[in-house]
């Protein structure tokens, strides 16, 4: 391995990829930290994923009022790839709002309750 592949972002390139999400999902009503290298990464070959969306917040988000799971149906379709850039793109479109301190979508993991089911990575 060598240095470049180690290296760190400048603020400068770090600035500018956060304004490149930011006009690739103007709607969003959460925050996308994802890395921008990794939008394009297929999370699952299936056309039909269940995206889920728990509100068990850890400390102190949902404590006082808990919520049912919100699942948003999400199909790829002439032939788009369940790419991280499209999952966000559906989720914006299906109105996912993220109403607590964890607003940033830091990915995307399968469930262990499901083959098709994908659990969203939020932080603060």
């Amino acid at each position: 391995m060598n240095d470049s592949d180690t290296e760190e972002k400048t603020e400068q390139q770090y600035a500018y990829e956060r304004e490149q999400i930011e006009k690739m999902f103007p709607n969003a009503k959460f925050e996308i930290a994802i890395d921008f290298e990794e939008l394009d990464d297929v999370i699952t070959d299936l056309s039909t994923i269940i995206i889920k969306n728990t509100y068990d917040c850890y400390c102190y988000c949902y404590d006082m009022c808990k919520r049912n799971a919100d699942y948003f149906y999400i199909t790829a379709t002439n032939g788009e790839k369940m790419t991280n850039k499209f999952i966000i793109q559906e989720l914006i479109k299906q109105g996912l709002k993220l109403n607590c301190n964890h607003v940033f979508v830091e990915g995307f993991y399968k469930s262990k309750d499901s083959d098709c089911q994908f659990e969203i990575w939020i932080g603060s």
